[in-house]
C-alpha cells in the first residue's frame, strides 16, 4: 500500500476474476519474451525502479535453482502484488517469511501484501483478520529492524486508517512518524505528506512537505513524483515548475518511468512539441519496457484538446505493447483512444473503441456515462 497522489496502482486489481487472469496470463508469457535487460540489473534495482516484468525473469531463474530462495520469494510476492493477485501474492510472501524469518524486509513485503488484500475485501468481507496480521508482520519488521523505513511508514499507515478494534491510533500514527523523521528527516517529510493524505488535507499543506522533503534531498524520488503529480494537477497547473521537478526525477533515477510520465503531460500542456519529441525518444530508450508515457501525453492532448492526431498516434503504439504493472490497461487505452476519435468526430471509429473497452470497464460510472453517449 504505497501511497501516491494520482495513483499509482493498475486499474487491474479491480478487474473480475477471468479478466484477470486472463491479463495474468499475457503478463508471465511476455515476461520471456522481455530481451535480456534483466540480466544488466540486479533484482533490487529492478524491484526498486518498478520493472516487475523484468524481475520476473530474474525470480523465476533463481527459484529454478533453490525453490526456498526467499529473497527471489519476496521478488514474487512483490510481482503478483503489483498486478492485483494478493492471494498469490500473500502466499509467496508467507513463504519468503518462512525461508528467512529474520528478515526485516520480507516481513514488511507480507504485510503490504496482506493490507492490500484487506483493503479488497473490505471489513465485512473478511478484512479484518488480514489487517491483524498485517499489524504482527510489521511490528516484527520493526522488532527486527527498528529503523526500517518501509515497514514504519507501514505501520503509520495501518495506526491512521485502522479502525481502533484493530488497533488504529492517530496518536500512535503522529508517534511513528516522529520515528521517520529521526531516522530521516527526508523520508520523514514524505511520510508526514502522505500522512496528511491519508487526512484529505488541503493539496497546499501536501505540498508544504514534499517541498521540504525535497529540499532535504534533492534526490528523493518517491518526494520528486508526488511534487510534481500535484503540480501537474487540473488544481494547480503549474506546468513549467513540473517539468522542472520531472526532469529532476529522470536525473535522480533515469531507469523510472515516473518522471518521463509527468515530463510528457506537462510539456504537451506547455507546447513544447519538440521538447515533447525527445522526452519520449529518451523514455523509450531508457525505460524500453513501460510506454506509460505515451499514454499520459495523450491523455494531456485529450484533457487539452490539442494535437488530437497525435494523441490518437500515441495511444494505439502502446496499445501496440504490454502494460507494465501500475501502467493503464489496454482496455483504458480503448476507452480513452474513443474519446479522442469522438472529438475527432469519428463517431463508428469511437463505438468500436468503446465496445472493445466495455468487458473490463462496465461497471465504471464514468464509463457507463461515456458508453451510453457514443456506442449507446
Amino acid at each position: 500500500m504505497r501511497p501516491g497522489f494520482r495513483s499509482a496502482l493498475s486499474a487491474f486489481a479491480r478487474l473480475s476474476p477471468s479478466a484477470r487472469a486472463i491479463r495474468a496470463v499475457a503478463f508471465f508469457c511476455c515476461a520471456f519474451l522481455i530481451p535480456a535487460l534483466a540480466h544488466a540489473a540486479d533484482g533490487k534495482t529492478l524491484l526498486e525502479q518498478g520493472h516487475f516484468r523484468q524481475l520476473y525473469g530474474v525470480a523465476q531463474e533463481r527459484l529454478t535453482r533453490n525453490s526456498n530462495d526467499a529473497e527471489a520469494l519476496s521478488w514474487m510476492s512483490a510481482i503478483y502484488d503489483a498486478y492485483g493477485d494478493f492471494d498469490r501474492a500473500v502466499e509467496f510472501g508467507r513463504r519468503a517469511t518462512e525461508a528467512a524469518p529474520s528478515s526485516s524486509e520480507y516481513h514488511c513485503q507480507l504485510a503490504d501484501t496482506l493490507g492490500d488484500r484487506a483493503l479488497k475485501l473490505g471489513i465485512l468481507g473478511g478484512g479484518i483478520p488480514l489487517a491483524r496480521q498485517m499489524r504482527h508482520e510489521v511490528d516484527r519488521s520493526i522488532e527486527l529492524d527498528p529503523r526500517n523505513i518501509r515497514a514504519l511508514k507501514e505501520s503509520m499507515g495501518l495506526y491512521e486508517q485502522s479502525p481502533a478494534i484493530v488497533g488504529g491510533s492517530k496518536t500512535k500514527a503522529r508517534e511513528t512518524l516522529q520515528r521517520i523523521y529521526q531516522i530521516n528527516p527526508a523520508d520523514g517529510a514524505l511520510a508526514e505528506a502522505a500522512l496528511l493524505q491519508m487526512q484529505k488535507r488541503p493539496l497546499p499543506d501536501i505540498e508544504s512537505f514534499l517541498r521540504k522533503a525535497v529540499q532535504l534531498n534533492p534526490r528523493l524520488y518517491r518526494a520528486l513524483i508526488d511534487l510534481t503529480s500535484i503540480l501537474d494537477s487540473d488544481g494547480y497547473r503549474h506546468y513549467a515548475e513540473a517539468e522542472h521537478f520531472a526532469r529532476q526525477a529522470i536525473v535522480a533515477d533515469p531507469a523510472r518511468v515516473g518522471g518521463y510520465i509527468y515530463l510528457a503531460s506537462a510539456l504537451v500542456h506547455l507546447q513544447h512539441w519538440s521538447d515533447l519529441d525527445a522526452a519520449l525518444a529518451e523514455a523509450q530508450r531508457r525505460v524500453p519496457d513501460n510506454a506509460a508515457p505515451l499514454f499520459s501525453a495523450a491523455m494531456a492532448m485529450l484533457e487539452s484538446g490539442l494535437d488530437l492526431g497525435r494523441a490518437e498516434r500515441y495511444l494505439r503504439q502502446y496499445l501496440a505493447r504490454e502494460p507494465e504493472a501500475g501502467a493503464p490497461t489496454h482496455s483504458t487505452a480503448h476507452w480513452k483512444l474513443g474519446l479522442v476519435l469522438e472529438k475527432q468526430g469519428r463517431l463508428a471509429d469511437a463505438a468500436k473503441e468503446l465496445r472493445a473497452a466495455a468487458p473490463e470497464n462496465g461497471n465504471d460510472p464514468a464509463f457507463k456515462r461515456d458508453f451510453k453517449r457514443i456506442a449507446g
